[in-house]
């Protein structure tokens, strides 16, 4: 019985260790996603200001 209960338990430990590194893994995925469009977002700002710098007039 002890050993029956025993393998449960690794058994269950092993898919709540499974479903942590899913779940990690999403929340690496989504943050890598965020970066790159913060970077995205960088860089058409950059390029926006370029163009209006250009379009302005110097006094």
């Amino acid at each position: 019985m002890k050993k029956i209960l025993s393998g449960i338990g690794i058994v269950l430990f092993t898919i709540l260790k499974w479903i942590g590194l899913i779940i990690l893994g999403a929340i690496r995925l989504i943050l890598e996603l965020a970066k790159v469009i913060l970077l995205l977002f960088g860089l058409v700002a950059r390029i926006f200001l370029c163009f209006v710098r250009v379009g302005t007039t110097e006094r």
